[in-house]
């Protein structure tokens, strides 16, 4: 073979330079898009993932210091400060919408306690789909409910009804009583919660006491505190969850007073005592038997049943003690916000929740 068949050893080193100098640049310029119809695009010149850490948040976008560079706005900021925008963790997953004001974050709504006789809440209801349904729908409106007449044949109802209400999501959460009551029909009485709203101390949850079985069923005591704002300043308060007998109802409701003592003396130092639950008699008749000035019932001179006869259901507070009350309550008229007819109601409950609304913030 002669010389010129080989070629020059300068020409091939020329050669591998100029292939390997064309690699990099497309690689550095150039990516590959599909794998049927091949596609050469252009990279961008931005780093995504600067702006799911932070390290690239745009001046335009970044907040005046009531957050860290470790999240950033998805949106334009052309939106102004009255658009609607989604926080971003540094994970990268959407964790709230906010509106947002002309310098700051709206006040948080108040807080709305509720109280729900299920009317014999059992494993046949839960069944029924649409009943189901429809009890997750309305628990959904509140931030914390005080539900009573819960059947104690299968320990998983509540669990499983809280399931319903979350529909895949964990932001509710419950807590549940032992059962109580007369041997032939025992109940369990629960709270269930918005967690983004409230905590709650369950070392400090517990069923009153009662040897001489004065009450039908023993009251379930929770102690609850607001989410925001910090903990120095958000609302502590215990909530009382009581379902009174229809047969005993006058004798048991006399023993208001020394339900509201004893919860307010029980070594916790908590003077904030909310009491909601089926108590079997209307404002006109508790608020008198209770003998206490200052008590604010949530509902008055209104029926709490679907047929709008009589008001069994209340929520009660001490307004003078407790001044987180806003002094504003009702009755959820669930059948007709949620367009039910008789039956469909019925196949609910049918009684319904009633609510009050409470300040988030210790003493205002």
């Amino acid at each position: 073979m002669s010389e010129s068949d080989r070629g020059h050893p300068i020409q091939a080193a020329l050669i591998v330079l100029l292939l390997v100098g064309g690699g990099w640049y497309f690689v550095r310029h150039y990516e590959i898009d599909g794998l049927g119809d091949l596609v050469i695009l252009p990279k961008t010149t931005s780093d995504q993932s600067e702006w799911l850490t932070g390290t690239g948040l745009p001046e335009s976008n970044a907040s005046s210091g009531d957050f860290a560079t470790a999240t950033d706005w998805l949106g334009s900021s052309e939106a102004g400060l009255g658009g609607q925008r989604r926080l971003v963790t540094d994970s990268g997953n959407v964790s709230s919408t906010v509106n947002f004001g002309t310098s700051d974050f709206a006040s948080p709504a108040n807080l709305k306690i509720a109280s729900w006789a299920l009317d014999g809440f059992g494993p046949t209801k839960l069944s029924n789909t649409l009943a189901r349904q429809n009890l997750a729908k309305v628990i959904r409106n509140f931030d914390l409910i005080a539900l009573q007449q819960i059947a104690s044949i299968e320990r998983d109802l509540i669990p499983r009804l809280v399931d319903a209400v979350n529909h895949g999501e964990t932001r509710y959460d419950y807590v549940i009583g032992e059962p109580t009551g007369p041997k032939d029909r025992p109940e369990q009485l629960a709270f269930i919660f918005d967690t983004s709203r409230l905590r709650v101390d369950r070392r400090q949850t517990y069923t009153i006491q009662d040897p001489t079985n004065r009450l039908t069923y023993d009251p379930l005591v929770a102690w609850f505190r607001t989410s925001e704002p910090n903990v120095s300043r958000a609302w502590t308060f215990s909530l009382v969850n009581i379902r009174f007998d229809l047969s005993n109802a006058p004798a048991e409701v006399e023993m208001l007073s020394e339900v509201i003592d004893s919860v307010r003396n029980d070594g916790r130092g908590e003077d904030d005592v909310v009491l909601a639950g089926l108590f079997q008699a209307d404002d006109a008749y508790l608020i008198p038997s209770i003998g206490r000035e200052n008590m604010f019932a949530a509902v008055r001179g209104r029926a709490t049943d679907v047929f709008g006869k009589y008001q069994t259901s209340n929520i009660l507070v001490d307004d003078q003690v407790t001044v987180e009350s806003i002094g504003r309550g009702g009755v959820f008229d669930y059948p007709r916000i949620l367009d039910l007819n008789p039956v469909e109601a019925e196949a609910v409950s049918g009684q319904l929740p009633v609510y009050a609304e409470f300040s988030i913030v210790e003493g205002i």
